[in-house]
């Protein structure tokens, strides 16, 4: 015998779906007129969003239902809501497993997610984002037509490729080689798969009697507990995120044709779809997909940075994703998000006196009340640097969630490591290396072209009142040590020699110690400047250094302690190397074989930068002078970026 609360008319599935929606706020008639369309959605919802648009777009009214789908409420999973969407699944193949994306097409039909339309002209309900959309283009006689018959091709084509991007698996998902994710999904995404099937059995509970009903759930539930192993994948996490980054690659070169359905004389379906995938992937912090100088991708897509920012200003967009109410940015988005803010800020600052902030503080918004302080700053730099770091230092605090004595305990750290850092100790600089900020600093500062050498740290034993020397000079300083011998060569991109170039050296002895670290030693050594001949040759003997811990007496020692990291740096020559017309380049030759060139604790090791030291007898200078014999000798070509 069929289920009698299946069997009911339209309007009661309805009413019975919309019983547990009580929330005025997150229930209401968007725009005026007409009651035709009536949505079931969630704010942060990517499906979601493209409906919203394309309402907007459209300018048509409809009766809005913002369900939380997110642990703990997951209205979604109520029997009622799933009930009344299985109405549009009819016949269609349930969904069996998890594939990372959201699409009907690609996973099957899923009864508990969002969103979901009703259309009450038409009798109907209509469950996947891309035939409401279409739905709504076609019987909505107004706004902009968004599937004209002519585009159709090529618009279903891109909208394949949007339904096919895995934006699923990295919202839920961890990339293995780093979660670049926001603050607020590393802290709430761990266990949510593990929640979601707790909810469904609980729905599927009060199914039970209803075969129809509690298989949609048994469906569900198979589909969460493969997304549960999914996400857990490393294997599977790096293809979804490499997948993302070659479809914005493939998108970049499509947008060189200029074609009017990508954002451009006629604006439509594609851009929306296209619009909600690049929000959604710099919501998620994959905004370096194109604008790349990251680890992950290093390739600039500025066609597709172009094409995303136009799209974020559609009105129709800004109305239904960036100021639809519950919509959080992220710290990837905040800019988009500033006009608004700036206007409610002002709005606020209307009822108080200059320089104040409120006295209500909260937790929800005591972040917002110390960037309104900031507000005053004196250059849009310093307001911009002071916004970040307070947005940065807030999200931490929230994910950590510190006890009072762990940050006293952060603050007594910082405090010693403010004392330790005298004299000829730099422990702040020593802190910043080994957390990668001082290697952050100088990649972000130091993007040189292919083909250039690479950057690495500068360290903290750089003298200014260095000697100079005569190429083929021994710098050694009477230190004792196996004789090493550098030769090299300063050359510009396309291979030209580079003469007169300042060529810095400064490297350790056999036992990891610097000149200015040996208190017995009165003047410099292992240390000198040199001048590049007319064939952009430099050379000179010294001796082997060697890996060498770092201070680890102090602050920093006890973080590396606490991460279980190595201490030691693996061997290797300090080179710095000047021009006129061209960029300074600070770098190190590494030596190979050295067992700490996978761990080093300040991130200074780039594969291109490491060299054999091939030991070698009867070897002969530049200038025809003989070599120490036996020693080890090293060459290496410097490639220098001309300044532009």
């Amino acid at each position: 015998m069929a289920d009698a609360r299946e069997s009911r008319s339209l309007a009661d599935l309805v009413d019975a779906a919309n019983g547990p929606l009580s929330d005025p706020m997150r229930n209401r008639h968007v725009g005026t007129g007409s009651r035709r369309f009536e949505l079931y959605h969630f704010a942060l919802s990517v499906c979601s969003h493209k409906v919203r648009t394309v309402l907007f777009e459209k300018g048509a009214p409809f009766v809005s239902h913002d369900i939380h789908i997110l642990p703990p409420a997951m209205e979604n999973y109520h029997p009622d809501y799933v009930r009344l969407r299985m109405q549009g699944g009819k016949g269609r193949e349930m969904v069996t497993g998890y594939t990372g994306r959201s699409s009907t097409t690609t996973e099957g039909f899923d009864p508990c997610v969002v969103p979901t339309l009703v259309d009450h002209d038409a009798d109907r309900v209509i469950v996947d984002s891309r035939m409401i959309g279409e739905h709504i283009d076609r019987e909505w006689q107004g706004g902009t037509e968004l599937c004209p018959a002519r585009l159709k091709r090529e618009i279903d084509r891109e909208i394949n490729i949007v339904d096919g991007t895995p934006h699923v698996a990295v919202l839920y998902g961890a990339h293995p080689d780093g979660d670049f994710r926001p603050a607020m999904l590393r802290k709430n995404m761990p266990g949510a798969h593990d929640y979601k099937i707790m909810k469904l059995m609980e729905g599927r509970s009060l199914a039970v009697g209803h075969p129809h009903l509690t298989a949609a759930y048994d469906a569900k539930i198979r589909k969460e507990a493969a997304a549960k192993v999914y996400v857990a994948s490393p294997d599977l996490m790096r293809s979804a995120t490499d997948e993302i980054i070659g479809i914005v690659g493939d998108l970049e070169e499509r947008l060189a044709d200029e074609r009017a359905w990508v954002c451009g004389d006629v604006f439509t379906m594609a851009d929306i779809h296209w619009a909600v995938s690049l929000f959604r992937l710099q919501w998620l912090g994959m905004g370096f997909a194109w604008t790349g100088r990251h680890a992950l991708n290093d390739i600039e897509r500025p066609r597709v940075a172009a094409y995303a920012r136009r799209l974020f200003t559609r009105p129709s967009f800004q109305e239904a994703v960036i100021h639809w109410p519950g919509n959080p940015p992220s710290e990837f988005v905040q800019e988009f998000y500033q006009a608004e803010q700036a206007s409610t800020a002002n709005a606020v600052s209307q009822q108080r006196k200059e320089g104040e902030h409120g006295r209500d503080i909260k937790e929800e918004n005591l972040t917002a009340a110390v960037l309104e302080t900031m507000r005053g700053a004196r250059t849009p730099r310093a307001q911009k640097v002071l916004n970040a770091f307070t947005r940065h230092l807030h999200a931490f605090l929230e994910e950590v969630e510190p006890s009072e004595q762990e940050w006293e305990w952060a603050i007594e750290f910082l405090t010693k490591t403010g004392h330790l850092s005298t004299g000829g100790r730099q422990e702040f600089v020593l802190l910043s290396d080994v957390m990668g900020a001082t290697a952050r600093v100088d990649l972000i500062n130091h993007r040189f072209p292919d083909g250039a050498t690479e950057n690495s740290v500068l360290g903290p034993f750089f003298v200014e009142e260095r000697p100079t020397f005569p190429n083929g000079a021994d710098i050694s300083g009477g230190v004792s040590g196996d004789p090493m011998v550098m030769t090299g060569r300063v050359l510009d991109i396309d291979g030209a020699p580079v003469g007169g170039a300042r060529v810095d050296i400064w490297h350790s002895d056999d036992d990891g110690a610097y000149d200015i670290m040996m208190k017995d030693r009165d003047g410099l050594a292992l240390r000198g400047l040199f001048r590049t001949d007319a064939e952009g040759r430099f050379w000179f003997t010294s001796i082997m250094p060697t890996s060498y811990p770092i201070p680890d007496d102090g602050t920093v020692g006890q973080l590396l302690k606490a991460a279980n990291r190595s201490v030691m740096r693996p061997g290797h020559v300090h080179v710095r190397v000047e021009a006129p017309g061209f960029q300074r380049l600070t770098t190190m030759v590494f030596i190979e074989g050295d067992p700490h060139l996978d761990s080093d604790p300040v991130f200074g090791v780039k594969d291109s930068l490491v060299r054999p030291f091939v030991k070698t007898t009867d070897l002969r200078l530049p200038d025809g002078q003989k070599a120490p014999s036996p020693c080890y000798a090293v060459e290496y070509d410097f490639v220098l970026t001309k300044t532009t």
